[in-house]
């Protein structure tokens, strides 16, 4: 037996993903139909202590973080849903093409996972808690800037 909320639920966090992670920077305005306006977000590199409350910040990680990572591919590896929190297990392979937390842009292909729970309120994101596998990528940082000194 389905059932229709926790349907719901895992249909906004696809959408928002397939948004979020698109071709087209332009599809990050899947936030605006997808998540609450009083967002709380935790986690999010670039931000003070990880954290920001409003729609246009969640829009300007993405545009950012886009900027750092080019010619990416994004995969959803798993997702698991309750009528109150889905959780996706993800996986990029990017392109490294813009300065990243200071790290300065070498061309590098790399590849990280992570994990995204978001909180849910009649069907749309109102809370997200964002763990990258931040070792895994800074690892793969840089590497071809310290070959060239």
């Amino acid at each position: 037996m389905t059932n229709p909320i926790i349907e719901t639920n895992q249909t906004t966090v696809a959408r928002f993903l397939a948004g979020t992670h698109s071709a087209n920077i332009d599809d990050v305005a899947v936030i605006d139909q997808t998540v609450v306006p009083h967002i709380v977000c935790h986690g999010f590199p670039g931000f003070l202590n990880g954290e920001f409350r409003d729609r246009e910040s969640y829009k300007a990680f993405f545009r950012i973080f886009r900027q750092s990572f080019s010619d990416m591919s994004f995969e959803t590896l798993k997702t698991i849903a309750t009528e109150e929190f889905v959780s996706a297990h993800w996986e990029i392979w990017a392109t490294h093409s813009g300065d990243f937390d200071g790290i300065e842009a070498d061309g590098a292909r790399v590849v990280f996972d992570g994990v995204a729970l978001y909180r849910m309120e009649d069907g749309m994101i109102a809370e997200t808690w964002l763990t990258i596998n931040e070792p895994l990528l800074r690892s793969q940082l840089g590497r071809n800037l310290a070959r060239a000194a």
